[in-house]
């Protein structure tokens, strides 16, 4: 009867150790997959003037794997009007050709002017994550407000990026820059 209670035992802490690690991962890519939500969801919210022929492609500059995995899942068989998704990873300007969506990871985002310089009125939707870019040129700014996923839209640098701004995303912004 002990080595029964001592293998049930042994078999919940086991259980419980397998079914914690991968709650415990979710709950780390958390952010990440809200981003890549997001991300989807801007796809439909804006229209591209440019950029209608090939692939439509979402580069990611900088490391972000989670934000990538994310992505990947997200827009797995996805489209953007007749254009399949396709996610790349870069880690530079100059290695990127071409591209629909551009996210900036918070550790490359010294490369805004650069990025804004290079795709100027090319209709690249350029997100970045952290304090102060959508008033610098991002299109779309991440931000946390109160624990919660939240975005800034300027406007103005959608306009210049050569992107028309759909009515709906302006509700859902936290602010808006005109």
């Amino acid at each position: 009867m002990r080595k029964l209670i001592f293998l049930f035992i042994a078999f919940l802490t086991l259980s419980a150790d397998v079914v914690e690690r991968p709650l415990l991962q979710q709950k780390d890519d958390m952010p990440a997959k809200i981003k890549a939500i997001y991300i989807y969801q801007f796809t439909k919210c804006f229209e591209w003037t440019n950029n209608k022929e090939g692939n439509f492609t979402i580069t990611v500059l900088g490391e972000s794997t989670n934000l990538l995995n994310e992505l990947g899942n997200t827009v797995r068989n996805k489209s953007v009007g007749v254009q399949k998704i396709e996610i790349k990873n870069h880690q530079t300007i100059s290695e990127i050709e071409q591209t629909s969506v551009l996210y900036i990871t918070p550790d490359k985002s010294n490369l805004l002017t650069e990025a804004l310089s290079k795709f100027k009125g090319k209709s690249v939707l350029i997100i970045t994550e952290k304090q102060g870019l959508a008033r610098v040129g991002a299109t779309i700014n991440f931000i946390v407000d109160e624990n919660k996923q939240k975005f800034e839209l300027n406007k103005l640098a959608a306009s210049k990026a050569g992107l028309n701004v759909g009515s709906g995303i302006e509700k859902l912004a936290a602010s808006v820059i005109n």
